[in-house]
């Protein structure tokens, strides 16, 4: 696994990679969820993030103990008061390669990004539902398209570096702008780029026939 992404926008001092051990730690829907309300959302307790996400407290304390043992998150002990307890999120954001095929750690990785996946589907299907009580110059604003494009694995690579780059470069600038005056809100944005399915075979089918020999040899021409 990649234990230095050089990637825009990410941030030694902020940003986690997972590795083989933290992968662990984290490959749980409902510990990424809780993970990303302490990003977004900021300090909270076990029993607000169990209202939060419709959890029990049970369930949000022992796996923000998991998160912590991992070091995703740290307690915020200038915030309690009492035996309240505090989490915070160490770290900005996440960072992951998926593993080389022959890691131990391939399967592992797979269902991280499948949980991931899912709480991104997750996360817009709320979004939507809410989006009817929004004001109209919000929803206008609101976007969710596909487009496919022939690319070779040089240019998809090159694809997903602009893009965290665009979004980076708003980011900083939503960063330098707080508390302008205008109206702002936190605007979720997702993006993914994978091979449309049903490609594979005739991929390496077109590998297998550009290794084969072109023909009979020189000295074997008649």
């Amino acid at each position: 696994m990649t234990e230095d992404p050089h990637k825009p926008g990410y941030d030694a001092a902020q940003d986690v990679v997972l590795d083989a051990r933290t992968l662990r730690g984290v490959a749980h829907p409902l510990r990424l969820r809780l993970l990303g309300s302490l990003r977004q959302e900021g300090p909270q307790t076990a029993t607000q993030l169990a209202s939060r996400l419709g959890e029990s407290s049970a369930a949000t304390s022992y796996h923000l103990r998991t998160l912590a043992a991992y070091g995703f998150v740290a307690d915020a002990p200038e915030l309690g008061r009492g035996r309240e307890r505090f989490w915070r999120a160490v770290h900005r954001s996440t960072w992951f390669d998926t593993p080389d095929p022959e890691s131990p750690e391939r399967e592992l990785g797979e269902a991280y990004l499948r949980t991931v996946a899912r709480v991104y589907a997750e996360n817009t299907e709320r979004s939507i539902t809410e989006l009817a009580d929004w004001p109209q110059e919000w929803v206008r604003a609101t976007s969710m398209s596909d487009l496919t494009v022939s690319l070779s694995a040089a240019e998809a690579q090159e694809l997903a570096d602009e893009m965290m780059a665009l979004l980076v470069r708003y980011r900083d600038r939503a960063a330098e702008r707080a508390g302008d005056g205008s109206e702002r809100v936190a605007m979720t944005t997702q993006f993914q780029i994978f091979p449309r399915r049903g490609q594979l075979d005739a991929l390496l089918a077109a590998r297998a026939a550009a290794d084969e020999p072109s023909g009979a040899a020189e000295g074997d021409r008649p």
